[in-house]
């Protein structure tokens, strides 16, 4: 197993510890891992992570963002119906959630068009 798929694998936990603790701010693990301490790990991840592309720039496919994103709404929407409430004002009354719902799909779109556009043209 390649380093860079280890790295994205603790991203993907951190990322979700954070949105845990956020939602769920009275729990043992939010005590023991703070916003502040998560945040400095996924820094230091990330930058870890930029160090050992070397600059190379790996441009992540469509079925990966896609994945992401609908983990991260899925998320939100998995510990909204758990009983958490964000303490960042993430919930389903936000506009805010709208907004973002509304934006990533006009993100996915312009990337399933984009996609099509880069596809040579079969004959």
């Amino acid at each position: 197993m390649k380093l860079s798929t280890i790295l994205n694998f603790f991203i993907l936990v951190f990322f979700t510890l954070l949105f845990v603790n956020d939602f769920f701010p009275d729990t043992t693990i939010a005590s023991i891992l703070t916003k502040k301490i998560i945040l400095l790990i996924l820094v230091v991840l990330v930058i870890i992570q930029l160090a050992l592309d070397k600059g190379q720039y790996k441009k992540m496919s469509k079925r990966a963002y896609v994945g992401l994103t609908l983990y991260t709404v899925g998320l939100w929407i998995v510990l909204t119906l758990l009983g958490g409430q964000s303490q960042i004002g993430l919930s389903f009354t936000s506009p805010l959630f709208y907004i973002i719902i509304v934006l990533l799909g006009l993100d996915l779109l312009r990337i399933s068009r984009q996609s099509k556009r880069d596809q040579p043209e079969k004959k």
